[in-house]
């Protein structure tokens, strides 16, 4: 492959990753509205005295939430790692060309991993989660 094939390449990889950012950053907003929906309908229910069968809806609704946040932060995640994938074989199909400075310094980053992240979307689902069903299974004011 040729060089100006090779950056072609290259800078068009990161144009489709930094569109994916843009989908993304939307789906974590989706995700942050659906688990403060999920808390205010557990707080309205605390505050009317729901029946079991309401809180039993309630946790049903908070638990789907908290499914589908963890569902969509490993679309996110597979989104880094389809693009490390692709930065890699364009590395190898490169031939003697080298990737640039910052796909380097990406791909060496994504190799090392992201334990900070993983730990505040899992902390912020599970907090989200908890938020929303202790209340109405536990009386606050004990």
């Amino acid at each position: 492959m040729d060089l100006f094939t090779s950056v072609s390449y290259e800078i068009e990889l990161w144009n489709l990753f930094a569109d994916s950012r843009g989908a993304n950053a939307t789906i974590f907003l989706a995700t942050v509205i659906a688990v403060w929906v999920a808390a205010r309908f557990s707080s309205v229910m605390v505050d009317k005295g729901a029946n079991t069968l309401a809180k039993l809806i309630g946790t049903a609704f908070a638990v789907s939430v908290f499914l589908i946040g963890l569902n969509l932060a490993g679309l996110i995640n597979g989104t880094f790692e389809g693009h490390a994938m692709a930065l890699n074989a364009l590395d190898v199909a490169n031939g003697d060309i080298d990737l640039g400075a910052g796909s380097q310094a990406w791909l060496a980053a994504q190799a090392e991993g992201n334990m900070i992240a993983s730990l505040g979307g899992w902390m912020f689902y599970i907090s989200g989660l908890l938020i929303a069903v202790l209340p109405l299974w536990f009386n606050p004011n004990d």
